[in-house]
């Protein structure tokens, strides 16, 4: 391996410091949407009051250094977020109740409701099949015309069940729907609370599943409820409940599932999948040293490819520094086997994204690599063994790969994206930290991130492999420090160029058209976000582009974290009184969750996000547009989630 092409080193220190930077930029995220203004106490009932300020600012100062004290309601006056927590304890009861399989416990049912209660179905009557073939089956209550208020509804007919009598009717209308359902499961969200003089009001996603022996069954629906305002802990009661939406999907698989994981059974036969793959972080944790503080979402990529050339599409793993990528070769049979160390490409530098593409032109899956400080180059030699052909130095704290042909010259192009400024992750013993945790910045706008990259494959024959760094020239500098975690390529404007839209972590999305010069000689890239309405800043993980509408202009699909805290918090009057009017509509933005872009064919989007309900994803990761079930539409998949335990937190 020559000097030239040996990725950078880099120091090694302890682990516990990454544990630190994810809970800072937790915490200052979460500092963001909890903290109001200045001086000013939320009370029952909506009211603000004033405080002297000088005992609580001594008293946080001083009980700053625990997170359960920076993470308590009750001390920073949110008494909105304490009763939510009692709020969802009498919800946790009712989804115990709805996935019991015996009789209703009447005696728990009457402590959830006030002598008053009323409420309409939870099983609405009025549903319309909106997808019905021999795999699934979908049925949905009737669209409303227009946002509806919560608000306790003013007519009785929409809540005709009354009492104790109408919760038990309403609740086995759920339980029979799912009687020959198992493993049900429950989930309650609760994104939204309003205080009036003599109720709490709540907002809440409540979804419900089950396997059947045709497959499975899913309800997922948006209750509003009104609760009573008790005193000291007393639980609250509802009093009243109703359903805004709904839906029921049922699949129809013989061996029960739609998706399967077969992922032990392609890839168990490998010592490395039962000595590396299987084991958590908290081991690894104790045992490599990456100086990321990434590692601890465990968010290395992986590529897909055929990198033999026998028809059958291989599995190239990367891993954290210290752990060896691993290339799978797909069997005959189904199985893979690891060969990473014969093919040459079983690096132990931190890994982020990998890329197989043919970079030469000679018809086979040449590999890209991004590792902390470079983007590795390798060529394959057409039967899946690679030689390394360049390092192209990049910032510290790459991310996603993507491979175009942006000036149209017949050879794919490479451009990374970087997250953290430059700042040698472990120089000194400093991990820097993540950008949540620096002095003055700004989550919804932020412009101190890394320099993303784009390198211009400038390949002339065997043996004189280049790619020269082509970011300024071509103008893809502009705005480029935004902590990008991934970028996508399409031809939005149907003008026979690829453009390019970035996804970014704190500050705007950017969308990048790819105009040529007057003679054609030359590409330089504009941003139009702004003009575009695509500046989507709002923590976003992946970009997807697909024709969702089939009216023949690539539409844009954007996946963010969905914050149930944040929804609840960000949209109430007293959330930062004194902020403008844009600063809360971009943190509230920060809640909503994905997007949705429609392409109108005049170089513009509109957001489309919420009419086709795909805001909430949780905490959405990657996605793609894909028709899952060949109806010639394209459907949307997303990875979603944190942690593989018990969530008692708001992920």
């Amino acid at each position: 391996m020559s000097t030239k092409a040996t990725p950078p080193s880099r120091s090694t220190g302890r682990y516990f410091m990454g544990v630190l930077v994810i809970v800072m930029v937790a915490a200052a995220i979460y500092y963001v949407l909890r903290s109001g203004d200045e001086g000013e106490v939320m009370r029952p009932g909506g009211s603000l009051v004033k405080t002297n300020g000088t005992s609580e600012k001594s008293e946080n100062a001083h009980q700053a250094q625990s997170w359960k004290v920076v993470d308590d309601p009750s001390k920073d006056g949110w008494d909105t977020e304490v009763f939510t927590n009692k709020a969802m304890k009498q919800l946790q009861v009712v989804g115990q109740l709805l996935t019991n399989s015996g009789e209703f416990d009447t005696a728990a049912v009457a402590n959830l409701i006030s002598d008053d209660f009323r409420c309409g179905a939870l099983l609405p009557d009025h549903v319309t099949t909106v997808f019905d073939n021999q795999h699934l089956k979908i049925d949905r209550l009737p669209s409303p015309t227009g946002p509806i208020p919560l608000g306790k509804p003013s007519r009785d007919s929409v809540m005709p069940y009354q009492e104790l009598s109408g919760l038990v009717q309403v609740m086995r209308g759920v339980t029979d729907s799912l009687s020959n359902a198992a493993d049900l499961r429950f989930k309650f969200k609760v994104f939204r609370v309003v205080v009036s003089p003599d109720e709490i009001m709540t907002r809440q996603y409540f979804a419900i599943s089950g396997r059947t022996d045709s497959g499975a069954v899913e309800q997922h629906a948006t209750w509003d409820i009104g609760w009573t305002l008790e005193a000291d802990e007393a639980p609250p009661r509802m009093q009243w409940l109703r359903v805004v939406e709904f839906e029921q999907a049922e699949s129809r698989q013989p061996d029960g599932a739609i998706f399967v994981d077969c992922t032990e059974s392609v890839l168990g036969d490998n010592s490395c999948y039962r000595e590396q793959f299987l084991r958590g972080m908290n081991h690894w944790l104790e045992r490599i040293q990456d100086p990321s503080p990434f590692m601890l979402a465990a968010n290395p990529g992986l590529a897909v490819g055929d990198v033999n050339g026998d028809g059958l599409d291989d599995l190239y793993v990367c891993q954290e520094a210290g752990l060896p990528n691993r290339l799978f070769v797909q069997n005959s049979n189904g199985t893979a086997r690891e060969v990473s160390e014969s093919s040459g490409v079983n690096w132990l530098q931190s890994s982020r994204s990998a890329l197989l593409v043919d970079l030469d032109n000679d018809s086979d899956q040449d590999l890209v690599v991004a590792i902390l400080g470079g983007v590795v180059v390798a060529e394959n030699d057409g039967e899946g063994n690679f030689r390394l052909r360049d390092v192209l130095p990049s910032g510290d704290d790459t991310m996603s790969l993507s491979a175009v042909d942006f000036d149209m010259d017949g050879r794919l192009d490479i451009y990374a994206c970087v997250y953290k400024k430059d700042r040698r992750l472990m120089a000194n013993g400093d991990m820097g930290g993540l950008p949540g945790a620096a002095a003055g910045f700004v989550v919804h706008d932020a412009n101190n991130g890394g320099n993303n990259i784009l390198f211009q494959n400038q390949i002339q024959a065997e043996g004189d492999w280049r790619f020269v760094d082509v970011t300024q020239k071509t103008g893809l500098n502009a705005n480029n420090h935004r902590h990008s975690l991934a970028a996508a390529w399409d031809d939005f404007d149907n003008d026979g160029d690829q453009d390019l839209y970035v996804a970014n972590d704190y500050g705007r999305d950017n969308l990048y058209r790819n105009d040529a010069s007057s003679d054609g000689t030359s590409r330089k890239f504009v941003d139009i976000s702004t003009s575009a309405n695509v500046e989507d800043s709002a923590t976003g993980m992946s970009i997807t582009w697909g024709d969702y509408d089939r009216d023949g202009w690539m539409d844009a699909f954007v996946s963010n974290m969905w914050s149930s805290a944040g929804n609840r918090i960000a949209f109430q009057d007293q959330f930062r009184q004194k902020a403008s009017p844009e600063t809360k509509r971009r943190i509230q933005r920060l809640a909503r969750g994905n997007t949705l872009l429609k392409n109108q064919g005049d170089g513009t989007f509109t957001d489309q996000s919420a009419p086709a309900g795909i805001e909430m994803g949780r905490w959405a990761w990657g996605s793609h547009f894909i028709d899952l079930n060949n109806d010639g539409w394209e459907d949307v998949l997303m990875s979603n989630g944190y942690i593989t335990t018990g969530d008692t937190g708001d992920l």
